[in-house]
């Protein structure tokens, strides 16, 4: 397998635990991607590309030579580490997803309501 399928399919992996996520959280698309600083445009094409990948079947434009196996996403990711700080009523989740952006901003603010 040369460099580039290795890279595509490690960003594959990737953005199918980013997608999962977005799932589990409940948010919007919209919001989820505001949150994690992520581009939504860059959100749905990665989308897009693991629906080609897992369903070609169902994708546009594509002839149905073979049935699809669907494999449901959470069989096929394993589960990562992560960190949940509760303080009140409020709980931060900190995924190796989380943009060190967000986090910087989320616990710039957590400081100045400290004070």
């Amino acid at each position: 397998m040369d460099t580039q399928k290795i890279t595509h399919e490690m960003r594959l992996k990737h953005w199918m635990q980013i997608i999962v996520q977005r799932q589990k959280s409940g948010l919007t698309v919209k919001d989820f991607c505001e949150q994690q600083d992520i581009p939504i445009k860059q959100y749905y094409y990665w989308q897009y590309k693991i629906r080609l990948r897992f369903a070609p079947a169902q994708a546009p434009g594509t002839k149905k030579e073979e049935a699809a196996t669907l494999v449901p996403l959470s069989a096929a990711i394993s589960v990562e580490d992560f960190l949940v700080v509760h303080c009140g009523a409020f709980s931060l989740e900190v995924t190796e997803h989380t943009s060190e952006r967000l986090l910087r901003k989320t616990l710039q603010l957590l400081q100045k309501v400290n004070v």
